[in-house]
């Protein structure tokens, strides 16, 4: 891993985002640059593509510049205070800050695919339903693992990972990411399933302890718990086994997760 991305939405969770960012380039070898997005929802998003006057448009942007501007202040007091001068940062670390006017799609396209771990809030009622919808292509449509961040984490993440084995694509490539973490790890434990065993090799000269899973009707509430046990500071998981419209329908782990937060968690689609 070399680049992260945060993406930015509540202006009362910035200063977390950008310190689990700033975590991240300490304990992943290799990482080297963070870029910070503030998205600025275009009109036609917010209002649909008819219907709209010019004025409306106007004060729709000016309210996205009012939000990204003050999202921009928190920012700048925080690479100030965490990295110092511009001259202290020098051939050091790379922070990048972007308020770009963007659809959804293109931030995924323009800016997700390109990065190698994503990190965000846990998704919030406050949020409008466009950033709900760049949650969601976040984990469906970049390819890439996600960092969801609680409220008000105040903590260190990654000293103690609980990580929940499940032999699926969706699993396995969540752990091979979560790999980049495990190094600078003091504990891991991984929680498997008697009928589902964990592969010698999918975390290769890692020492962990493997506790079993006791079946249950709300496997998300499950891992929550098991998790709280072993005092995790970080959850790995597959996200969504099935796709999108069967959870939907059906319900799922991830969702469950995503809607208690208690501590990071870490999932790749």
């Amino acid at each position: 891993m070399q680049r992260c991305l945060v993406i930015l939405s509540q202006l009362d969770q910035t200063e977390v985002l950008l310190g689990m960012a700033a975590q991240a380039l300490t304990r992943i070898r290799g990482m080297q640059r963070i870029d910070v997005l503030a998205a600025r929802e275009p009109p036609e998003q917010i209002l649909g593509r008819i219907g709209f006057s010019d004025t409306q448009a106007q004060t729709l942007r000016a309210k996205q510049r009012e939000w990204a501007d003050a999202l921009h202040t928190r920012f700048q007091q925080w690479l100030a205070q965490e990295y110092g001068t511009p001259a202290d940062r020098l051939g050091k670390v790379e922070v990048n800050w972007l308020d770009p006017e963007i659809t959804v799609d293109r931030i995924i396209a323009g800016y997700g695919k390109d990065a190698d771990l994503l990190i965000l809030g846990f998704p919030d009622s406050r949020d409008s339903a466009q950033k709900h919808v760049a949650t969601r292509a976040a984990i469906f449509e970049s390819g890439r693992p996600v960092l969801f961040v609680p409220p008000f984490w105040e903590q260190t993440s990654g000293d103690r990972m609980f990580m929940a084995w499940k032999d699926t694509p969706a699993c396995r490539r969540a752990f091979f990411a979560a790999r980049s973490f495990v190094g600078a790890a003091e504990a891991v434990e991984v929680a498997v399933s008697a009928t589902d065993p964990l592969p010698l090799d999918i975390l290769p000269g890692v020492t962990l302890t493997q506790q079993p899973v006791v079946e249950s009707h709300n496997a998300g509430q499950t891992l929550l718990d098991m998790a709280g046990t072993f005092r995790a500071d970080m959850l790995v998981i597959g996200g969504y086994q099935h796709n999108m419209l069967y959870s939907r329908l059906m319900g799922s782990a991830t969702d469950y997760i995503l809607a208690n937060p208690r501590v990071p968690v870490l999932l790749q689609h």
